[in-house]
């Protein structure tokens, strides 16, 4: 008989689908970092994750999900075959769920069920593409990068919360969250590297310390007074070479599909496209007069 079993310990979790998620390190990124924070960089504050692995008659993991409220409910470890038992136990245990984010097929799969069981219309809040660096091309820009330290932490806060307003509108960071995510970067290893231009700070990136041998960047940002002069591009580069001398063998980032922008830049250093993503939200049932 197929089962799910839901955790209360992310170590417990993790004993569990190791070996699903870092068997596939570049599909599993998010999570991977996500559990990487929750075990060595836990919020006393935060929402208790849900944390939930599907098994076959056997026994055997089919697959797993993760979900740290508010974040979507992160879909990579969910095979379309698996989502109509997936979605019958969170019906039953958090009909409060309210985005998902995965691979495109996944998530597409489970918004169409979790819609037509809860009425509730799904709304697309990103479209993302997920890039890997194949031979990164250095660019040439004025300037030079540094690595931030604690000293650095505004810096960093003002730029994560300048970003998750362009970037993350539907929800954006206050000044306060920017600088606890920025606090949490350094704490577990990150490398959020600073490009200066004569002592002036214009455009920042961070990479994430590598998990089963992958590093993901972002976020990504330059002030719009500093923009269209390549910081943000040679950020982006120091930051992978970063990640590359601390030991990834994958350099990963996502793009929003709707910034031709950024996805010309990224691909321009050496980043080429891997799959794409979607993250959705479910509005609430539309009431009928």
């Amino acid at each position: 008989m197929e089962e799910t079993r839901f955790y209360d310990d992310v170590a417990a979790f993790s004993a569990v689908t190791r070996g699903l998620y870092e068997a596939e390190p570049v599909r599993h990124t998010t999570v991977l970092s996500v559990i990487h924070a929750l075990s060595d960089a836990p919020q006393a504050d935060a929402v208790p994750p849900v944390l939930i692995s599907l098994h076959g008659n056997d026994g055997a993991l089919r697959g797993a999900a993760l979900w740290t409220p508010p974040w979507p409910l992160a879909l990579s470890g969910i095979h379309c075959d698996d989502v109509p038992l997936l979605v019958k136990e969170l019906l039953s245990t958090h009909p409060e769920l309210d985005s998902v984010m995965g691979p495109r097929d996944v998530a597409d799969s489970f918004a169409a069920a979790w819609s037509a069981a809860t009425s509730r219309p799904v709304r697309t809040i990103l479209d993302l593409r997920l890039y890997r660096l194949a031979d990164l091309v250095v660019p040439q820009v004025v300037g030079r990068a540094r690595i931030a330290t604690v000293d650095d932490v505004d810096l960093l806060a003002q730029h994560g919360r300048a970003f998750s307003l362009e970037a993350n509108a539907h929800r954006p960071h206050t000044l306060a969250e920017a600088a606890d995510g920025a606090r949490r970067l350094l704490a577990l290893g990150a490398g959020c590297v600073i490009w200066e231009v004569d002592g002036v700070p214009v455009s920042s990136a961070a990479a994430k310390a590598p998990t089963a041998g992958a590093s993901r960047i972002g976020p990504v940002y330059t002030p719009p007074e500093h923009r269209r002069h390549g910081y943000g591009a040679a950020a982006t580069a120091a930051a992978a070479q970063w990640a590359q001398a601390v030991g990834a063998q994958e350099v990963l980032l996502y793009t929003d599909l709707a910034n031709p922008t950024s996805n010309g830049v990224y691909q321009r250093i050496g980043f080429r496209p891997v799959s794409d993503y979607v993250e959705l939200a479910f509005d609430p049932p539309s009431r009928q007069d």
